[in-house]
């Protein structure tokens, strides 16, 4: 579950910190509010794909950084992911992070590591799901697949022991 999101110079965004308690996280507001900002950058936070364009015209660079608390029912394939890329600080918490750079470097990071946008990517699949228009598409992921299975056969203490 997202516990903490930091956005900082992204889009019209100068600094924005957030907060969640449990229970489900939703955004309201009028139109250009700027509820979809703040999607899009929990969508590159998590390997979308990011630009120059999306850095605060003011700045030089654009900060996301969220900390997870790793749910029960994920908690093995999370792990496993983390611990095979010698990343696994924490059981209970991962923080996801990512910088855009003007010059058009990006950095990835996890638990305060770099690493590739394809690892925010592999790790944001377990614990960020954005319902939108097209949500019905995330049934297309096998790897979506295996996970809810694997959820609804409760099988997360047989995971954990051959994992």
């Amino acid at each position: 579950m997202l516990t903490e999101l930091l956005i900082e110079n992204f889009a019209i965004i100068d600094r924005l910190e957030l907060n969640f308690t449990h229970g489900l996280i939703t955004f309201t507001g009028e139109t250009g509010a700027g509820k979809s900002i703040i999607i899009d950058a929990v969508e590159t936070l998590m390997g979308g794909r990011a630009d120059a364009t999306m850095i605060r015209s003011d700045a030089e660079r654009a900060t996301m950084e969220a900390t997870f608390s790793i749910p029960e029912a994920i908690r093995p394939y999370v792990h496993a992911i983390l611990e095979r890329e010698e990343l696994l600080d924490n059981p209970d918490t991962v923080i996801l992070g990512r910088e855009i750079r003007r010059s058009g470097r990006n950095v990835a990071r996890v638990n305060g590591r770099s690493v590739s946008t394809n690892m925010l990517t592999e790790i944001g699949e377990y614990l960020v799901d954005v319902h939108g228009q097209s949500e019905h598409l995330s049934l297309l992921r096998v790897r979506e697949h295996i996970r809810l299975l694997d959820s609804y056969a409760n099988v997360s203490a047989l995971l954990e022991e051959y994992t």
